[in-house]
C-alpha cells in the first residue's frame, strides 16, 4: 500500500512538471565597444557599458595579466592598467563570457612620454612679456588664451594659436561665392571675407570674434607652420602615416603641445588620434580646381595640407577652427589668478570642482536654473524594448526617468546610466523638455524657427541669428570639455536625441521612443515609430538637472 501511494506522489510531480507553461527568458548579452583605449600611460581605469540577463564572468589573457585587470557586473566591464614605464604601446586582451556568448575585448595603453620642460616664467608676473618663446603660453586680461606656435628670430613677436577650437563646421552655409583668398595670409584672407556677401554664412568669422579683437582664421600655410610646432619637424620631414607609426620623438611632440593646451584649459588638436587621418582643420585659403571653388584644410593625424583636387566642398565637408593671433612684446601679462574660469555664453556648472554642464535656462526670479550636461551617448532608446514601460510624460523628465529605473527593463536603457553616473539629481529629460533645450541652443522656440508657410529649414537654410545662436551654444559646451550638441551640421536632420517619453499606439500594444531632431527643427511623433531599439541615424542622450540658486 506505501509503494502505491510513493508511486502515485511521483507520477503527480512528474505531470506539474510536464504541464507547467512558465516561459524561460531568452539570454541576451549587448556591449557598448570591444576595443578599449587608455588615454595615456598613466595608471587608470575605463569603463565599457553592457547589459545581459546572464551572470557574466571576465578574465585577463595571462601575458597581459601583469598589468590588466577586470571586473563586470551585469551593466559594465571595468578595465584597469598599471602605469606603462616603457615608452612602447602595450596591448592585453580580455575574455567575456556571459551565458552562450563570448567576446574579446583588446585594450591598449599608449607609451610613457616625458614631460614637457615648464616654461620659464617672467621675472615679474605683472609686468608684460618681454620676449616670445616657441611654446611659451600667451595671456589676455590675465587669462590664458593661446599657445605660441612661432616667434620671430628676435623674439619680439610670435604667432599664437587659441586653445579652444569650433565644434565641426562647414567652410560656409553658402559657398556660391569665390572671394579670393590666398595661401599665406589669414588675416588679409579675413577682411576679405568680413566684406563679402557671404560673410554671414561663414561659421570661423563668428568663432574669431568671440575671441576678440586680432583674431582671425589662419591661411593654409599658416596651419601648416602651426603643425610643425605640434609634429615637432618641418611638414616635408613629416612622417606621412598614420599616426600610429609615426616617430616616438613626433609622438612625444604631439603629447607635449596637447598638454599644453589641455594644462591651460583648451582642447587638444588632434582627438581622433587613433584613425588614419586624425582631426582636420578648416583654412581660410580657396583653391579652385576645375572652375569650382573649394575650401582646403590641414589634418593633424596623418600630416597633409589638401589640394584643389581633394574636393572639399565648402557646404558640405565638416571640419574644426582654430583662430590665431599675431602679437608684439607687451601683449601678454602673466595672470594674478590663473584659475579664473573662462566666460562664455552659458555658464559652466560645476560638481566636486569638476566640469560637468552648462547652465541654459534660469528663471525669472533668478532662483532656479536648469543644467544640461556635458556628456552624451549614444545608442538606442533601449537594448531590450519589448515592453511599455509608462514614462508617458510629456513634461516631467523627472518622473518619467524614475519609473524607467524602477522597471524589469532598467538595466537595458544606456540613458539611464548616464544619469546615474552624473549623480542623484540627473534624469532623462522628456520631449517638450528636449523642445525647450532646442530653443535655446538655436536662439528661437521651436514654433518661431518655422517660415510663414510653417516650414522647417535645413541648416543651409536657417538665419544668420539661428546659426550665431547655435555656435554660441556648441562653444561653452566644446570649451569646457563637452562635446557640441550637433556633430553632423552639414546633414538635413543633423543629430538626434532621444526623450524620455513613450509613444504608445491607440491600440496600447506597443511603445515607441520620442526624440527631437537638432539640424532641422523636428519633433517626433507617434507616427514616425522609432523603434527603441534602434541606434541608426546618429541618436544620443543628454541628462539635465535642476539647481536653485538661492
Amino acid at each position: 500500500m506505501k509503494t502505491t501511494k510513493l508511486i502515485l506522489l511521483l507520477a503527480s510531480i512528474l505531470l506539474l512538471s510536464a504541464c507547467s507553461t512558465k516561459d524561460v527568458e531568452p539570454e541576451y548579452f549587448n556591449i557598448d565597444a570591444t576595443e578599449a583605449s587608455m588615454p595615456d600611460s598613466k595608471a587608470g581605469s575605463t569603463d565599457i557599458l553592457l547589459a545581459t540577463n546572464c551572470n557574466p564572468t571576465v578574465t585577463v589573457e595571462e601575458s597581459a595579466a601583469g598589468w590588466l585587470s577586470a571586473a563586470i557586473t551585469r551593466r559594465c566591464l571595468t578595465l584597469t592598467c598599471t602605469e606603462n614605464p616603457d615608452p612602447e604601446e602595450r596591448t592585453g586582451k580580455a575574455l567575456v563570457v556571459a551565458g552562450s556568448t563570448q567576446v574579446s575585448i583588446t585594450v591598449t595603453q599608449p607609451g610613457h612620454v616625458d614631460e614637457p620642460e615648464e616654461p620659464d616664467e617672467p621675472e615679474d608676473p605683472d609686468e608684460p612679456a618681454t620676449s616670445y618663446e616657441l611654446y611659451d603660453v600667451y595671456y589676455e586680461n590675465g587669462q590664458a588664451v593661446g599657445i605660441v606656435f612661432w616667434a620671430a628670430e628676435d623674439n619680439l613677436s610670435a604667432l599664437v594659436v587659441s586653445l579652444d577650437r569650433s565644434g565641426t563646421v562647414p567652410w560656409s552655409y553658402d559657398g556660391t561665392h569665390t572671394i579670393g583668398t590666398g595661401t599665406s595670409d589669414g588675416a588679409a584672407n579675413t577682411e576679405l571675407l568680413r566684406a563679402s556677401e557671404e560673410a554671414a554664412d561663414i561659421p570661423a568669422l563668428a568663432f574669431c570674434d568671440q575671441h576678440g579683437e586680432g583674431w582671425y582664421w589662419p591661411s593654409l600655410g599658416e596651419l601648416q607652420t602651426l603643425f610643425e610646432a605640434y609634429n615637432g619637424t618641418t611638414y616635408d620631414e613629416a612622417t606621412k602615416s598614420v599616426p600610429a607609426s609615426i616617430t616616438d620623438e613626433e609622438k612625444a611632440a604631439r603629447a607635449a603641445f596637447d598638454k599644453l593646451l589641455t594644462d591651460n584649459g583648451g582642447t587638444a588638436m588632434n582627438l581622433a588620434a587613433e584613425s588614419e587621418n586624425g582631426d582636420a582643420y578648416w583654412s581660410s585659403t580657396e583653391q579652385i580646381y576645375q572652375e569650382v571653388t573649394y575650401g582646403s584644410s590641414f589634418r593633424f593625424g596623418k600630416a597633409y595640407a589638401s589640394g584643389g583636387g581633394d574636393q572639399q566642398i565648402k557646404t558640405k565637408s565638416s571640419r574644426y577652427v582654430r583662430c590665431i593671433k599675431a602679437v608684439t612684446v607687451g601683449g601678454s601679462v602673466e595672470p594674478d589668478d590663473p584659475d579664473v574660469p573662462v566666460e562664455t555664453k552659458f555658464p559652466v556648472y560645476q560638481e566636486n570642482g569638476k566640469n560637468v554642464g552648462i547652465i541654459y535656462w534660469t528663471s525669472e526670479d533668478g532662483k532656479t536654473s536648469k543644467v544640461l550636461s556635458l556628456k552624451r551617448v549614444d545608442g538606442p532608446w533601449s537594448y531590450n524594448g519589448a515592453n511599455i514601460l509608462g514614462s508617458a510624460s510629456l513634461d516631467d523628465g523627472a518622473a518619467n526617468t524614475a519609473v524607467l529605473k524602477a522597471s524589469a527593463e532598467a538595466a537595458d536603457i544606456p540613458a539611464l546610466a548616464l544619469c546615474e553616473s552624473l549623480g542623484e539629481e540627473w534624469y532623462w529629460p522628456s520631449i517638450n523638455e528636449l523642445v525647450e533645450i532646442f530653443g535655446v541652443y538655436n536662439g528661437l522656440s521651436y514654433e518661431e524657427a518655422a517660415d510663414e508657410n510653417g516650414k522647417y529649414h535645413v541648416p543651409d537654410e536657417i538665419t544668420a541669428e539661428e546659426k550665431a545662436a547655435r555656435a554660441a551654444f556648441d562653444l561653452s559646451l566644446t570649451t569646457y570639455g563637452g562635446d557640441a550638441m550637433n556633430t553632423a551640421a552639414t546633414s538635413a536632420n543633423g543629430d538626434r536625441y532621444w526623450s524620455s517619453t513613450e509613444y504608445v499606439t491607440e491600440a496600447g500594444d506597443k511603445a515607441y521612443g520620442s526624440f527631437m531632431v537638432f539640424g532641422k527643427a523636428y519633433m517626433s511623433v507617434l507616427a514616425d515609430q522609432a523603434g527603441k531599439t534602434n541606434a541608426s541615424g546618429g541618436r544620443y542622450v543628454r541628462c539635465i538637472r535642476v539647481i536653485s540658486n538661492e
